[in-house]
């Protein structure tokens, strides 16, 4: 009798027990959870809200210096500008603050369309929105050098945003482009060593430093193959720049 008494309490006690140990337990994860979620949604809960609502959307061509072109080269660099107006609410919705704020991207990878009389086509900016323009390109051969007076470049946003700007053209750079044509592209395969070397010189005389380079570096390139012939090349361009 005794004992069952004694067993019936230490049970009793150990339920007891039990039960003070959810408890806490119960107690302690429940701070744990407050303390993990009050600053969030604190944060949440005082956070301010930004509305930013665009006005204005454009795009700026910087044809660069001079503005009349005497090489056939110009880099030209295009960028988009945006306008925003913004404003500043606390939680409550009440207004704080509202400014206007410019952003100037580039016109990365995006399409300028060049006209020039009546010749017209479309080049590509790169992703830093330069574009190379270059009037002695394959692109350009069809052009009528000896009327060319201006090129008007253009990019256009949409419908109600379009910028264009020109670029004139000396009259001593359309009087070198013909000829410059010729030297460039005619087959090379009827001339000989001599010829290709005064096509290198004479582009070069016609302050056409760039393409002169070019067309030396590929002849250069393309008797590789054929040491004798590279070797005559390159004695024909010794000569020819002999004063």
């Amino acid at each position: 009798m005794h004992t069952s008494v004694l067993q019936r309490q230490a049970s009793h006690q150990v339920s007891i027990r039990k039960k003070v140990n959810f408890c806490l337990l119960s107690a302690i994860t429940g701070l744990l959870l407050i303390g993990c979620s009050t600053p969030n949604e604190q944060a949440d809960q005082n956070r301010d809200r930004v509305e930013r609502a665009l006005v204005s959307h454009s795009v700026h061509i910087d044809i660069g210096e001079p503005a009349v072109m005497s090489l056939p080269q110009r880099n030209v660099r295009v960028t988009e500008q945006l306008l925003y107006h913004v404003r500043l609410f606390d939680v409550r919705g009440n207004q704080l603050d509202e400014r206007d704020e410019y952003q100037n991207l580039p016109w990365s990878e995006k399409t300028v369309t060049v006209v020039a009389g009546n010749f017209q086509t479309t080049l590509q900016t790169d992703q830093d929105g330069l574009l190379q323009l270059n009037l002695l390109n394959d692109g350009f051969l069809d052009l009528d050098y000896q009327n060319l007076r201006v090129i008007q470049l253009s990019a256009q946003v949409d419908q109600s945003s379009r910028r264009e700007e020109n670029i004139l053209i000396g009259r001593d750079l359309r009087s070198k482009l013909h000829e410059a044509v010729a030297l460039i592209y005619d087959n090379l395969e009827e001339d000989d060593v001599e010829q290709w070397a005064y096509r290198v010189q004479r582009l070069a005389e016609l302050e056409l430093e760039v393409e002169s380079n070019q067309l030396e570096n590929m002849l250069i390139l393309l008797t590789t193959g054929d040491p004798v012939l590279q070797g005559e090349f390159i004695q024909a361009l010794d000569v020819n720049k002999r004063p």
